[in-house]
């Protein structure tokens, strides 16, 4: 005989929804009601199916490497400053339509630049 937790994860397996940490989920959320049980869970299953979308994307793209602003030397490359940086990589560019352009001779961290801006 299946446990409720056994038969919860079968049906998860048949809708093709990504198993979720029920333990971790509801941690100290005892006053929920079922609406809002059920609420909750959605909105993991949009977060998980949102991130394995993004991993595939990324994946697709083919980029060269996994890139962030923290690990680009800003000492070495003076001409950019980290303020800009995370200026841009708050995103209002995409939403606003703009484009950015990195221009320069070849070594000085244009790719770095761009895959650390690249969402996750």
């Amino acid at each position: 005989m299946l446990t409720p937790l056994e038969r919860v994860n079968n049906l998860l397996a048949d809708l093709r929804y990504a198993k979720v940490d029920f333990d971790a989920l509801y941690a100290g959320k005892n006053s929920l009601t079922p609406l809002e049980a059920v609420e909750l869970f959605l909105a993991e299953q949009q977060r998980l199916r949102v991130l394995k979308q993004n991993l595939l994307r990324r994946k697709r793209a083919s980029l060269p490497a996994e890139k962030t602003l923290d690990s680009f030397d800003f000492g070495f490359q003076r001409s950019v400053s980290r303020e800009q940086m995370l200026r841009l990589s708050d995103m209002t560019w995409v939403e606003q339509a703009f484009n950015i352009c990195f221009l320069g001779p070849p070594g000085v961290g244009k790719t770095h630049l761009a895959l650390s801006l690249s969402p996750l």
